[in-house]
């Protein structure tokens, strides 16, 4: 697929949206914006639309870091264009749409602007956004979001501005950008770094070199490491498992007195950083890396962090600041997995949960496979019975049809609809919804992912088997009401665009708690056979949104506050739940008779819960028995001779290389397979595998 290709797939999903209506521009913000999170743009945004002239325009106001580090200001200005061919976005319109934002910025600054705005308007409220947090910005990044083309002769971009005294950003997202990352294997945007140009170059030694990964020793000039963080941001830290957790709060205080009190024994006192990278060049004379792209750290987010932050607050100097780089460049196709190893295996000097590796986590391998397996059930939109596609790895949707002729990326898409791709953001989003979290849900996508994975980390540690193939089409289910609430919401004029996204979230949120507390729940079968919902559910959407509409309005005027802001606090949850309880919402009788009983529900977990513990066992029996014979024996032969079992573990050991063998017909049971496993992971931590056999 080439850009003009993606162009005009992307304008045909607008026009044909069923959820949107007219709101192309808002479907086209809501659509990019996960990808520039996910891409380190900023940590969380709220969108507003702003047109106020000579007083300058925006679409959104957010920040980069967390609580006091929360200093760049992110502006973004959604340049859209209605045209059905794809046009160019020149310097003059750069220039247009980067000073209709800093206008509004200088405005913003000012009080008595503020007073002259109306308090319920989006002005009122991006504007108030910026104004308290004037004393801490010292950055402004101005993301100019379009979906024209780039012109070749776009001129390289001021990072200044003559009549403002901290530094200006200009950032361009283009439909080409767009694209890149969209049909892009790897989850992030490469970071492409000429060392040379902010540095003489990395000293490097060569450690080890295997065909897929090669490591190297190196020491990194502090100052080197800081500004490569202060320039890109969270986009060196998305392979770090504690990129958001690291950030909160203080700068590590053991760090922060080595840097100002004893910057030359830095290096013997820290442990320095481990990144990954998919391409390095090195001067062979001087033995110093020259170039690196995609460079991540996946180990040393706080003494990157502290780095920066100490040099800005504290002014100290890092020319004598030097640490210890581990440099692992890893072959591209193989990233993914070398990536999460040498993240998992850097960490693990420190209690980190599985879940803090969710973006690896094991629930999304099997979430997709039964995305890929699964046929949903045929539809009154589709003659023929289709998947909902689940796209673990962003770009995976594309990417799928790379390499297909014209007849079979038809038939691919009609078996894979695009209405029906589920992304991880939208994933999170509902379950967080479903799970009484909806002021986690309208957060910054990175921000929900990050309380998806606590609540599917949960779950998994509890029992895996709980995530089958129920809870997969009742995922499903909760997709399909989520879609049609979010139909009925941004259909509705009466509601303001940028707070569409919070009545829809708290519109479901209010309603599941009322039928919950009648012992009630979906009947999420049903859904999922019919691949839709009737009109009881459109009316009950449609009632239940106007009051939560009603009441959003009333509390973002009792606390002072925008409405976007409240919504994300635990407060306005608070009160949403005690309004709910004291009968402000109610459920009309029709769509009442449309739930079932939350027995049934447990019932229909259960069992599939079952199932899935039985298809899991199978699947491990294949997989031991697929082990070469003499593996096994070989194995049996090396614990044997060096007494590494009880006599009662190695007759365990043996049950499978016997049926293998014929000397037994009885497959091990449930509870000796375990047992198995148990004693081939005590082995493994020995250093004896099954797989490679012992000399």
């Amino acid at each position: 697929m080439e850009v003009n290709e993606y162009f005009n797939d992307l304008m045909n999903d607008l026009d044909h949206s069923t959820v949107i209506g007219n709101y192309k521009a808002q479907t086209f913000l809501e659509k990019v914006v996960p990808i520039m999170e996910e891409q380190g743009s900023f940590l969380d945004l709220n969108a507003y639309y702003v047109d106020k002239g000579r007083y300058g325009r925006l679409d959104g106001v957010g920040f980069n870091g967390e609580g006091e580090n929360s200093n760049e200001l992110i502006l973004l200005v959604n340049n859209f264009d209605h045209s059905d061919s794809l046009n160019t976005l020149t310097n003059t319109k750069i220039d247009q749409l980067k000073n209709a934002a800093l206008r509004f910025y200088k405005n913003a600054l000012k009080l008595d602007f503020l007073s002259s705005l109306e308090e319920s308007s989006d002005e009122y409220a991006a504007g108030k956004e910026i104004y308290h947090a004037r004393e801490q910005i010292t950055k402004v990044k101005i993301i100019i979001l379009t979906n024209n083309i780039l012109s070749n002769r776009v001129s390289d971009l001021r990072e200044s501005n003559e009549d403002i005294e901290i530094p200006i950003i200009i950032d361009i997202w283009d439909i080409n950008r767009i694209f890149q990352l969209e049909s892009s294997k790897s989850a992030s945007e490469a970071i492409e770094i000429d060392l040379l140009e902010c540095s003489q170059g990395i000293p490097a030694l060569l450690a080890t070199q295997t065909e897929d990964l090669t490591s190297y020793l190196c020491v990194a000039d502090g100052q080197l490491i800081a500004d490569l963080y202060d320039k890109y941001g969270g986009r060196l830290l998305e392979a770090n498992v504690r990129s958001f957790l690291q950030f909160r709060g203080k700068i590590n205080s053991g760090i922060r007195k080595t840097i100002n009190k004893q910057p030359q024994l830095f290096f013997s006192y820290n442990n320095g950083i481990t990144a990954t990278a998919n391409e390095i060049k090195i001067d062979e004379h001087s033995n110093k890396i020259t170039f690196i792209k995609n460079f991540q750290i996946v180990n040393g987010g706080q003494t990157t962090a502290s780095l920066l932050m100490t040099s800005k607050k504290d002014k100290a100097d890092l020319s004598k600041i030097k640490l210890q780089l581990k440099l692992n460049v890893t072959n591209p196709e193989k990233a993914d997995e070398l990536i999460s190893n040498i993240s998992r295996f850097a960490n693990s000097q420190n209690a980190i949960k599985d879940s803090d590796f969710f973006t690896n986590h094991p629930f999304h391998r099997r979430f997709e496979e039964f995305s890929r397996r699964i046929w949903a059930p045929k539809s009154i939109d589709h003659l023929k019975q289709t998947h909902w596609y689940y796209e673990r790895a962003r770009g995976s949707y594309l990417n799928d049809q790379a390499k297909l002729s014209k007849s079979e990326s038809d038939k691919f898409k009609s078996e894979n609809p695009k209405q029906q791709l589920i992304t991880k953001s939208d994933l999170a989003k509902i379950h967080l919804i479903f799970n009484g979290k909806p002021h986690d849900s309208v957060k910054g996508a990175e921000i929900a992912f990050r309380e998806f994975a606590k609540v599917i980390g949960d779950i998994w540690d509890k029992d895996s088997d709980l995530i089958n193939e129920n809870f997969y089409e009742s995922t499903v289910a909760k997709l399909i009401i989520w879609q049609a609430c979010k139909k009925i919401v941004y259909d509705n004029d009466n509601f303001v665009g940028n707070t569409k996204a919070t009545i829809t979230a708290y519109t479901l949120h209010v309603i599941i708690k009322m039928i919950s507390s009648f012992g009630s729940d979906f009947d999420y079968r049903r859904i999922w056979q019919a691949q839709t919902v009737n009109q009881f559910f459109y009316d009950q959407f449609q009632q239940t949104s106007e009051k939560v509409n009603e009441y959003l309005i009333a509390l973002s005027n009792k606390h002072e506050k925008a409405i976007l802001s409240y919504a994300k606090s635990k407060a306005c949850l608070d009160e949403f739940n005690e309004k709910t309880h004291e009968g402000y919402f109610k459920l009309d009788i029709m769509f009442r008779g449309q739930l079932v009983s939350k027995d049934k529900v447990m019932a229909d977990s259960t069992l599939a819960s079952n199932t899935q513990n039985i298809d899991n066992v199978v699947r491990n029996l294949n997989e031991l028995c697929n082990v070469p014979l003499f593996n096994w024996q070989t194995l049996i032969q090396h614990v044997k001779d060096n007494r590494m079992l009880a006599v009662n573990d190695m007759e365990i050991l043996t049950l499978i290389p016997n049926v293998m063998s014929g000397i037994k017909r009885t497959t091990p049971s449930d509870k000796q397979l375990k047992k198995i496993n148990d004693i081939l992971n005590k082995l493994e931590s020995e250093g004896v595998y099954l797989d490679k056999v012992i000399k």
